[in-house]
């Protein structure tokens, strides 16, 4: 999975390539489609259907048409080669039907396209933020925040309230934050920023939507110090960071695996199941520069290396002669690399939402336990029995552990 988000979506980066590219022949293509209502068939009948496209040389091309009874519609004689946008409106709200990219190799084609639009409410109980991703990057001397968030509605219809209304969703951002930026140019229809809040009225179309944003920071400096504010409760919590040499204090996160991209690494932090409000102090600091060797030191640590060559080879007899070292306990090094082995996966199945903390807990004071009575029954086993002490003979002589008879009386022992 790629940690930097895109700078550009599907269609503006090939709309991008056939700007790039050289002049051609000019085609004509055909645009046929469909819109649906997924609860009422005749909500399509008679819409705008707006066609915006450019041209590889640079035109910008603008169709129109209505759609049937039925939802459908159809655009003919469109210019190729040439990227579009397709869009329709229905109760005042705007639905976009995706992108279609027509190529010089292709010419007189005929593409299908199928998009849907949905009645609007202004109730957003069941929408909610489903992954949050900060990506934190040092470039020219400043930060940079590659903030991406996923709306989820799970409902039929599509959220819209009112600058009177209090907005659908709410994502913090860093504080000192610079003018934000995103794949489309300016903000989603209904975002406004108050501080460092971007609030979202709608619309909220169904299913999953990413957004992405990019700003950078006032602050200047290698170090860091910022807050990570979550208005509104996030389920899965990521934040990378790009390193070059830092140490980083993620407050409440947890350390994951580092990612790689490219020949690039980014430490990573996760949280997970984040309560509405909170806040998460983050820092990012440079790690310091390694003390000079002083000038003495390679001739002592070459003066110590021949000294010890000197004793290798002149005591062979010595050090063959020494007592071998015992040998380590086979057992108890086993049990400890398996006691860390199965507290490092549990570890990493917190980390990755599989165990909640309170399972964590509960199962690392087993996996303790269990290692404390394993460890405490060895050491038992291995103490040895004191021998029974010899008793006197009546006669006053102590007798040897091995005597029967008392040597002085001879008296059976």
């Amino acid at each position: 999975m790629r940690v930097t988000p895109a700078y550009a979506s599907k269609a503006t980066v090939l709309l991008a390539c056939l700007l790039l590219a050289p002049a051609a022949h000019t085609h004509a293509a055909t645009l046929e489609g469909r819109i649906i209502h997924p609860q009422r068939p005749d909500a399509a009948d008679g819409l705008v259907v707006r066609l915006l496209g450019v041209r590889s040389e640079g035109e910008p091309i603008e169709r129109k048409t209505r759609t049937d009874a039925h939802g459908r519609f159809r655009l003919t004689e469109l210019p190729t080669p040439a990227a579009y946008l397709l869009a329709a409106t229905y109760e005042d709200i705007t639905f976009p039907g995706g992108s279609v990219i027509f190529r010089e190799e292709a010419p007189d084609e005929t593409r299908q396209v199928t998009f849907h639009i949905y009645d609007a409410t202004s109730n957003a109980a069941r929408v909610g933020l489903r992954q949050v991703r900060w990506v934190l990057e040092r470039e020219a001397g400043v930060y940079r925040v590659l903030q991406s968030f996923v709306i989820s509605n799970p409902g039929l219809q599509v959220i819209v309230r009112d600058d009177s209304q209090p907005a659908v969703l709410r994502v913090g951002l860093a504080a000192g934050h610079g003018e934000l930026e995103t794949p489309i140019g300016g903000l989603p229809a209904g975002a406004k920023v108050l501080a460092d809040v971007l609030e979202l009225h709608g619309p909220i179309y169904p299913g999953e939507r990413e957004v992405q944003l990019v700003y950078e920071l006032a602050e200047a400096g290698v170090d860091l110090t910022t807050e990570i504010y979550l208005p509104d409760p996030t389920p899965n919590l990521e934040v990378y960071v790009r390193d070059f040499g830092i140490r980083v204090d993620p407050g409440a996160l947890h350390p994951a695996r580092p990612a790689r991209e490219a020949d690039m690494v980014y430490q990573r932090y996760v949280g997970f199941d984040l309560a509405a409000g909170t806040r998460i102090p983050f820092r990012v600091r440079a790690l310091p520069p390694r003390s000079p060797t002083p000038s003495w030191a390679p001739a002592l640590l070459a003066a110590l290396s021949a000294a010890g060559l000197l004793l290798f080879l002149g005591q062979p007899v010595t050090r063959a002669a020494a007592p071998p070292l015992p040998a380590p306990e086979r057992d108890e090094d086993r049990e400890t690399e398996a006691l860390v082995a199965a507290l490092r996966d549990l570890e990493h199945d917190f980390e990755t939402g599989k165990l909640s903390s309170e399972d964590r807990d509960r199962l690392r004071r087993d996996l303790r336990g269990e290692a404390l009575r394993s460890r405490s029954q060895r050491r038992a086993q291995a103490t040895p029995i004191a021998a029974p002490l010899a008793r006197p003979c009546p006669c006053g002589r102590m007798p040897r552990p091995s005597d029967r008879f008392c040597a002085a009386c001879g008296s059976r022992l």
